[in-house]
């Protein structure tokens, strides 16, 4: 994921460095950090909650409208790690009874 998927030309600044923070997180040659990662995502709602609630309905509908992309980036994001937390669980629960069949 880079900075171009999570900004939109609506993007305050606030937003821009967190959607910054998230692309370093995400970085390949980084290691993931979830917690970190977790922090930054709650406060980059925050954000957006705060930004909303500074706008015009319409300028509100705008901003949303620009951000509805970006969410389900993320979301698609958090789908992914969520399954491959669960895939590396099944293999870890599987190579455990391959090893208690072998003692």
């Amino acid at each position: 994921m880079n900075k171009e998927t999570l900004n939109h030309p609506l993007t305050p600044v606030a937003l821009r460095k967190i959607n910054d923070e998230i692309t370093v997180q995400l970085a390949p040659s980084s290691e993931l950090d979830l917690p970190e990662l977790n922090r930054i995502l709650a406060e980059r709602d925050d954000i957006v909650k705060a930004h909303l609630k500074t706008l015009s309905d319409e300028d509100k509908r705008a901003f949303a409208r620009a951000e509805i992309p970006v969410n389900d980036k993320l979301k698609e994001l958090a789908q992914s790690l969520l399954q491959s937390a669960k895939d590396d669980v099944s293999k870890f629960i599987q190579s455990q009874a391959a090893v208690k069949k072998y003692k």
